[in-house]
């Protein structure tokens, strides 16, 4: 006598994954682009408000980029360290809550006026809310006795915690920026904190968090070398002190006005670029895998990743010199391509490149379907280098202006195609699993 099979839930990640992927289709590169349009259109960044801008961009933190950390944390994370993940029906929650959160204040914070106004920061505290949940999800599990750690999971706690913190200023920054009195304090607000803000969310979440994420998996998924410990060590806490002196210095140097304090400013940004690239570096994701991989694997979009990471930091410590060069105190050209090279360049490409490796290739394919299409890859690297390239060159001609403009529909057209690409992957992979006799096979994340 046979008994009936048992279904249990699949793993966690598909659905963070694809909630994530309509996220960035819509609130998050399309609307993106759609704002480029109206500013190549205008040939004035400042043609859409900066509530607009805001909103795209916590779609894009929270939603695109938050959602696939989350997913790959409780999914992946645990096993890391030995443990099982604790309140798998928590842990699932997180996900319907944080869609309600981006799209509430996506609509809210690009209106910010009255009621909406009220529900943007409403939303704002429930954002806050399901990544406190999230971290100390994760701080039980990597508390649990027996969890084992090594030199990745310091900078996987680094992400973790300045995910927190970052959270934390954003709900503060979301307040002060709605509840302006008038425009001077508006700009005051924007022109002190935003920017650090930026530097949390990217250097200290989305940089630490991949390093961490790629010096475990990796050398599983690539076939890269595995990292050298003790180097991971010694880099790791330089790394995180410069990513705290130019949070931290950049408000002082805005409302002191004080030479010295840019040059610290400056001098961590010297100092985040070296210790970042050599972190990089360590990685060796140029290296020969040491199994065979397609022509065109995910790997080349994690290589592309590492190339875009360079051209990031090096315009992060020329930026003062571009602006010196052109006249200006300061450039927002530069400084928005050098955030694009960083957000799109390199955070956007790992995350194609490792969620492409880690979701299933379809039952009964061979193994030529871990190939990806070519299509991704140049539309995403070809609109990346078109804005990076020409928001430079905006300082001196307005011709670049509407090659700035159409440099996100291609972008747009690359994250489509590996849409059509992946979605079919992660469905499958999201189904119940089935095991016979009572059984089940072992959860990976609940």
């Amino acid at each position: 006598m046979t008994s009936a099979p048992v279904v249990t839930q699949g793993p966690i990640y598909p659905r963070f994954f694809l909630t994530g992927l309509v996220v960035t289709l819509t609130a998050g590169a399309t609307w993106g682009a759609w704002l480029l349009l109206r500013i190549a259109r205008a040939q004035n960044f400042s043609a859409p408000s900066i509530f607009e801008i805001n909103a795209h961009g916590q779609a894009q933190i929270y939603g695109w980029m938050g959602l696939f950390i989350m997913g790959f944390a409780l999914q992946m994370f645990p096993p890391f360290w030995g443990v099982r993940l604790p309140s798998p029906r928590l842990a699932r929650a997180l996900l319907p809550l944080m869609a309600l959160a981006i799209v509430v204040r996506t609509i809210g914070e690009a209106r910010h006026t009255g009621f909406l106004a009220s529900l943007a920061i409403a939303a704002g505290a429930l954002q806050l809310a399901v990544v406190a949940a999230f971290v100390a999800l994760l701080a039980v599990a990597a508390c649990q006795k027996g969890a084992r750690g090594r030199a990745a999971d310091l900078y996987i706690g680094a992400g973790l915690a300045w995910f927190l913190l970052s959270t934390v200023l954003d709900l503060r920054h979301l307040v002060l920026t709605i509840g302006a009195p008038d425009r001077t304090a508006l700009l005051a607000e924007i022109a002190v904190w935003q920017l650090p803000l930026r530097d949390l969310q990217i250097h200290g979440l989305a940089l630490s968090m991949i390093l961490g994420v790629s010096m475990r998996v990796l050398p599983g998924l690539f076939g890269t070398p595995v990292v050298d410990e003790r180097r991971a060590f010694r880099l790791f806490w330089p790394l995180q002190a410069m990513i705290l002196i130019e949070a931290a210095l950049f408000p002082v140097a805005m409302t002191s006005g004080r030479l010295a304090v840019f040059v610290v400013v400056w001098v961590a940004w010297v100092g985040l670029a070296v210790f970042a690239l050599l972190a990089a570096a360590s990685l060796k994701v140029f290296s020969r895998p040491r199994f065979v991989l397609p022509r065109l694997s995910p790997l080349t979009f994690v290589r592309a990743a590492h190339v875009w990471l360079g051209v990031s930091l090096a315009m992060l410590v020329a930026g003062p010199f571009w602006s010196r060069l052109v006249g200006l105190p300061f450039s927002h050209a530069w400084h928005g391509a050098t955030r694009h090279a960083v957000t799109v360049g390199f955070v956007s490409l790992m995350m194609v490149g490792v969620a492409s490796r880690v979701a299933p290739r379809p039952a009964g394919s061979s193994a030529a379907a871990e190939a990806m299409p070519l299509a991704p890859f140049l539309l995403l690297n070809l609109g990346c280098t078109l804005r990076v390239t020409q928001q430079v060159l905006t300082d001196v001609t307005p011709v670049a202006f509407p090659v700035a403009g159409v440099s996100g529909l291609f972008e747009v057209a690359g994250l489509i195609w590996w849409a059509t690409w992946i979605v079919p992957r992660l469905l499958s992979a999201s189904r119940p699993l089935k095991a016979r006799g009572g059984l089940t096979s072992r959860p990976t994340a609940g």
